[in-house]
């Protein structure tokens, strides 16, 4: 069962280590802090940042709460981290109901969510979108398209909630994940396998354990390790990790550079 702990703002990271610490206790599962691509515009460019998407929060699997209780207990930095606690603990795991579970399930990839893809028709309006924020579009209070920014408020873990959700157009840069949303959203299907246009793609000169730099800016001067070469979509793979939390990334392989 999934289980929330709040923590002070900015210890989400503190908290995961003590966690992680764990990681060998049957009680112990998976454990998150929940972040979110958040987009910024600046000169007409994009770029992608990761932020924490419910500050103090962090989500645990377990079947036993109590024994991890029992254990942290033991660690000194422990108590520093907590805000209010009962001794026993009964406030620290709060158990996330289903329809918050199912909210999990659509929202997040490996702890992520990812950025959407929001498709503007000839009066502004929007016209198709996909991605996190296809779940919520009912649910937009707020659309700034000029800073890529969607709020949505709708009850989540016993309470309304203001969730902010980036996302791109058609007049930014087109990344592999980008590309699949639009995909989705005019109900098409990507092409993963290494054939393209009828024509096998045998190489394209990057290889797993390359590392390599993104040229179009978007993540900044981050240097990414190749984990796979997709060659028929022509897309490399990769992680950057935030706050303990790993992001999985796709870059074109055209707009990566080598670095030796």
């Amino acid at each position: 069962m999934w289980y929330v702990i709040q923590v002070k703002s900015g210890e989400e990271s503190e908290m995961k280590t003590l966690l992680d610490k764990l990681r060998g206790d049957e009680a112990y599962g998976e454990c998150f802090v929940p972040l979110f691509e958040d987009v910024k515009r600046s000169g007409g460019k994009c770029r992608i940042g990761f932020r924490r998407l419910f500050p103090g929060y962090i989500f645990v699997e377990s079947e036993d709460p109590d024994s991890i209780f029992r254990t942290l207990k033991g660690i000194p930095e422990f108590t520093r981290l907590l805000g209010t606690v009962e001794t026993d603990g009964s406030r620290l795991f709060i158990p996330v109901g289903a329809d918050d579970q199912e909210f999990m399930k659509t929202m997040f990839e490996d702890g992520i969510m990812h950025i959407s893809y929001i498709h503007l028709g000839k009066n502004g309006r929007i016209d198709k979108i996909a991605g996190p924020l296809a779940n919520y579009r009912n649910h937009i209070t707020k659309l700034e398209i000029r800073h890529r920014m969607a709020i949505v408020e709708a009850e989540m873990f016993g309470k309304k909630r203001k969730v902010k959700f980036g996302f791109f157009t058609d007049d930014d840069p087109e990344l592999p994940a980008v590309a699949r949303l639009k995909e989705e959203a005019n109900e098409g299907k990507y092409k993963s396998e290494d054939v393209l246009d009828g024509k096998v793609i045998f190489d394209i000169g990057i290889r797993p354990g390359d590392k390599v730099t993104d040229d179009t800016g978007i993540y900044g001067d981050h240097i990414f390790e190749v984990n796979k070469v997709d060659a028929g979509r022509r897309t490399v793979i990769s992680t950057i990790e935030i706050l303990g939390t790993c992001a999985r990334i796709e870059l074109n392989a055209d707009e990566v550079t080598k670095v030796e």
